[in-house]
Order: C-alpha cells, then structure tokens, then sequence
C-alpha cells in the first residue's frame, strides 16, 4: 500500500485506522436491516412505506411503528416511555377512546403502560407486545369520597372493586365501563381481544346490563372480555391487542401459539 503526502499529514491514529481497515482487520459493526426476510412483495411500493406488523403477538417485530405521545387526555406510564411504539391502528384508537372519555367524563386521563419496542421483539415482563399490537391500559378510579383521581402507577383491584393496596382507591364501574364500551364500537381500529381479571370482567358486566343506556352493548363487550389464560389475571390494567390489518395478509399472524 503506498501513502501520498496527504496521507502522512493525517494524525497517527488516523491513519492506523486506515491501515487496518485496508488489510480487512475491522469487523463490519452496521447490524442486518430490519425487515431483510420479508417476502418480496411487502419489500416494494407502498409496503415499504408503511408501518408493518410482522409475525405474531409472542413471535413478531414490525417496522415503520407510530409512537404515542403525552397527551393532555393520556399520560405514559412512568418506566413505559421507550417501549410505546405501536401500529397505527392501534395508537390511534388510543388517542380516539382517551379523548371520548375525557370529554365524557371530564378530567379524566388515560393511562398507557407497555406497548412495544420501536422495533418489536422480545419485551422484558411480558410474553407478547412483540409486534405492536397490544397495549397496557390503566384503569380509572376514584378516591375515598367518590372523586376522580389520575392516576401514575397501575393499581390492582378485587371484585369488590376495592385497591388491594390500601390506598382506599375504588374502581371506577362507570368510566372504566366507557372505555371498553368505546373500544368495542371503534371498529376502525379492529379490536380482537380485551383481557382483564374475571372478577373485575363481571363487575363490569354486572354494572352495564343494570342500565338501559348501557346494556345493548353487554354481548360484544362479553365476547371480547377475557381473563388470560397463561399470564398473570390482569386485575391492575386491561390488555388490549388489535387484529392483524387486512392489507398484511400473509405477513402478520393473528393469534399467538
């Protein structure tokens, strides 16, 4: 290899980088791109400018993902902000269904754990989230006197509606009966599941079919309400998951094995 004038006038290290790079001793440190085994078709215009959803809930990633942001209506659970990046889909109908209740119910704000990674995969604390579909949803409460609170942690609660934290919070029937009501008649958004503990599925349940206003939604809500089966029982937040969207047929898959 020959040095130019140029070359030698360059600082010592410099040109020992130069040196070893050129005898191929520098290990190449730029990781494969994200989404390089996608099937061709999804590689190509316009599916290389959308957000995708790629493989399953508990076996996924996905690229291009929205992050969901503070808003006066929704607050990020503290320890979640790096992991709220999801489908479209999905932080829309979380911007749609906060702004409904806060507007319903007025100071009310939405508490979002856990979504996903920016580029999915594995999420420590949980087995899917993977590919940004699912999301962490606090629920609404009310104080010793009845009043609503905003809340900044996720609190557990029984049947009986009580905080199992001795902090005499009281599940909010009312609000937290709005919020799924909400995410059931958002059809935009596709909502497949929504889990949460079955004490508190029928509480909820219990509370609707006692009012008119309320209770010709209690068959869709029942169908979509569900404790998990092989995760803890959801008695602090509801865990919402979405569908896989129409157009990624073939890429995205529905439901974790």
């Amino acid at each position: 290899m020959q040095f130019s004038k140029q070359m030698l006038l360059v600082r010592p290290w410099a040109l020992f980088v130069v040196l070893v790079a050129s005898l191929g001793l520098l290990a190449p440190t730029v990781a494969a791109a994200p989404g390089r085994d996608l099937p061709k078709k999804f590689r190509r215009s316009p599916y290389s400018l959308m957000s995708l959803t790629v493989g399953a809930p508990n076996a996924g990633y996905q690229l291009r993902a929205k992050k969901l942001r503070k808003r006066q209506y929704l607050h990020i659970k503290r320890g979640s902000a790096d992991r709220v990046y999801g489908h479209p889909a999905l932080v829309l109908m979380l911007y749609r269904s906060a702004k409904e209740i806060a507007k319903s119910a007025p100071g009310s704000v939405l508490l979002v754990g856990d979504v996903s990674d920016k580029d999915g995969g594995s999420l420590s604390g949980h087995r899917s989230h993977q590919s940004g579909r699912d999301a962490d949803i606090g629920m609404y409460a009310l104080d010793k006197r009845g009043k609503r609170v905003v809340l900044d942690r996720f609190v557990s609660f029984g049947g009986d509606g009580k905080a199992q934290d001795g902090s005499g919070l009281v599940f909010d029937d009312a609000r937290n009966w709005l919020l799924v009501q909400s995410w059931v008649r958002d059809h935009r958004a596709g909502l497949s599941h929504i889990f949460v503990s079955t004490p508190l599925r029928s509480r909820l349940i219990k509370f609707a079919s006692g009012h008119p206003r309320y209770k010709k939604f209690v068959t869709e809500v029942s169908a979509l309400l569900k404790q998990p089966e092989r995760s803890s029982d959801h008695s602090d937040h509801f865990h919402v998951r979405i569908s896989c969207p129409k157009r990624l047929v073939g890429l995205c898959v529905e439901e974790s094995k």
